[in-house]
């Protein structure tokens, strides 16, 4: 039985519905661009119009929090190499002296390649599944405002090396700004809005 539309939601003039062709469409979904009733209508955690079908895939966005503890397992991750093999280096330098210049030296260099390699695991990481390790423990995950994934190229250049050299020129206020900025409405950082990105939950059923 045909209902009158809500007044109250917008209507798209002349479309109709995808699901009930009898019915005017009252907005475009955002995850497929398919048209939506009133009863199709569907408003996501990020404040964008789903169709019925749609709004259980569509992303959740992560708490600050949670990609607070990442961001720190992250830059841990790549640290954590030189900080072991200094303090063994400081260790064997107590013990041997100048004996043990060499070994010193050795044991920081393992320590810079190590964390060399922590570095291009994480931009594998990235790559393959828009996870740095940090947010792959956390359970979130890097993807594009429309929810697609984001490619390497975007990720390296414009959501961290942009950023670093504006935070350069800027003599860090970018970076205090960046992180307030994740208690905003929609939970994005500046680097977020220049990469057009955002940080979500993992979900099993999102494609």
């Amino acid at each position: 039985m045909y209902q009158q539309p809500d007044p109250t939601v917008p209507q798209r003039s002349g479309a109709l519905c995808a699901t009930h062709a009898d019915r005017p469409a009252a907005t475009i979904c955002t995850r497929c661009g398919s048209y939506a009733c009133d009863l199709c209508l569907r408003v996501g955690s990020d404040r964008q119009d789903y169709c019925v079908s749609c709004v259980p895939l569509q992303h959740q966005l992560a708490d600050p929090g949670t990609r607070f503890v990442a961001l720190l397992v992250d830059r841990f991750s790549v640290v954590l190499p030189v900080m072991v093999t200094a303090f063994i280096g400081g260790m064997v330098a107590g013990v041997t002296r100048e004996e043990g210049t060499s070994v010193v030296f050795l044991l920081m260099l393992l320590g810079f390649l190590g964390s060399l390699g922590m570095i291009g695991y994480q931009l594998y990481l990235l790559a393959t599944t828009s996870q740095s390790l940090g947010k792959r423990m956390l359970g979130i995950q890097v993807v594009r405002t429309d929810g697609s994934r984001i490619d390497l190229g975007r990720l390296i250049l414009l959501r961290n090396l942009v950023p670093v050299l504006i935070n350069s020129a800027t003599c860090g206020l970018f970076d205090i700004v960046d992180a307030l900025m994740i208690f905003t409405s929609d939970r994005r950082c500046l680097h977020d809005h220049i990469a057009d990105t955002q940080v979500v939950t993992v979900n099993k059923h999102a494609r």
